[in-house]
């Protein structure tokens, strides 16, 4: 009987007949460590490769067809496989971001974009404040819950406030309107109450009661008095100056209920972190008046997502940081006072209300989210 030929036997060992073919190199073995060998030996990975020309009489056959489709499938798989990875696991886009990327851009108005949106755009417009976004998933961008408050016509901003204290820092909401050091004194109390037990909170609620009480108490003798001093008032206003006679106790009855932010915190000193600025300088403060609102201060104004600010009891500046003079004077800018620029915002709105188309559009280019 005649010896097989050898390109009949398995092309590693060379003894046993072929039972497997290497799907990328067409190579005959005989079992699962001939097969092992080969991958070894020969550096290959055992799997086709798709783009290998194949003559016309092999792709018009079962075999070919089955390629194509297993092909085809595997990249769905794989696509599949990586949207559910960002989407589900990750959690770097929305599903309804992804739809509109395959889709393409719909210019109509979304149907469940953010209450208030056009509200805190157009404030943002009128005061010239550019807010850049981070990007979707980024802590940044998930810790901006600054949202439009409809009982308060106005932004409810995200702060972050950064203390020089053991406390470090803290994100809390502060509406546009309110004082800085209003804002401040707020979230300084919401973050002591939080870290309260509860028989201190109890002792808490007792002295509030109390206070509530005793400002009852004290209104209600105010307006008692009043009135009798109102009946002795021939007129309330003098005819010759014009001067209302109004008795000083009718006057204090109505800040009576008002909760007065201590003294102390209008001794702090704020600063405004400045965004964007070259990295070769320190990070770029902006020094705030506590005395003065929120919204007023962030007029033509740059933010990453929401304010930073820093607070510092003594009038010193933290680590690694400079003043947004001494870089506007480092980098060749031109130095505005803040006084000036406040002074003259009104001025600037009016004429932005009489300009022209062109005027307009370079509003939008300086007041708009990025």
């Amino acid at each position: 009987m005649a010896d097989p030929l050898l390109s009949t036997l398995c092309s590693i060992c060379h003894i046993n007949t072929p039972k497997y073919t290497c799907p990328r190199c067409s190579v005959n073995t005989c079992s699962l460590p001939c097969s092992r060998r080969h991958k070894l030996w020969s550096s290959c990975n055992g799997v086709r490769d798709p783009t290998v020309f194949v003559p016309k009489s092999q792709l018009a056959t079962p075999s070919g067809i089955d390629h194509d489709y297993n092909f085809l499938h595997s990249i769905e798989h794989r696509k599949g496989r990586s949207e559910k990875e960002i989407v589900e696991n990750r959690r770097l886009v929305k599903e309804s971001e992804l739809k509109a990327a395959r889709e393409g851009e719909d210019r109509r108005r979304p149907k469940n974009a953010p209450e208030g949106e056009a509200c805190i755009n157009r404030i943002l417009l009128a005061y010239k404040i550019r807010v850049y976004r981070a990007p979707s998933g980024m802590k940044r961008n998930t810790e901006n819950t600054t949202n439009w408050s409809k009982k308060q016509t106005d932004i409810n901003w995200q702060v972050e406030w950064i203390r020089d204290s053991d406390s470090g820092r803290l994100l809390e909401k502060a509406l546009g309107f309110k004082r800085v050091g209003e804002a401040y004194y707020e979230a300084h109390e919401s973050a002591r109450r939080s870290n309260l037990t509860s028989a201190q909170k109890n002792i808490e609620k007792k002295r509030k009661l109390g206070q509530i009480k005793e400002r009852y108490t004290k209104r209600m003798k105010l307006e008692h008095e009043g009135k009798q001093e109102m009946t002795t008032i021939p007129r309330l206003q003098c005819s010759s100056t014009g001067a209302w006679n109004v008795p000083q106790r009718l006057l204090a009855a109505g800040e009576v209920e008002q909760d007065e932010v201590p003294a102390w915190i209008f001794s702090l000193h704020f600063y405004l972190h400045r965004p964007n600025t070259p990295s070769t300088f320190p990070k770029v403060l902006v020094p705030l008046d506590p005395s003065k609102p929120l919204l007023d201060q962030l007029r033509k104004r740059e933010l990453m997502e929401f304010p930073t600010i820093y607070i510092r009891e003594q009038d010193t500046l933290p680590e690694n940081c400079m003043l947004e003079k001494d870089f506007l004077k480092a980098t060749g800018q031109e130095t505005t006072n803040p006084d000036e620029q406040s002074s003259s915002s009104e001025e600037e709105s009016d004429d932005d209300s009489s300009t022209s188309g062109s005027d307009s559009d370079s509003e939008i280019e300086e007041g708009e989210v990025r």
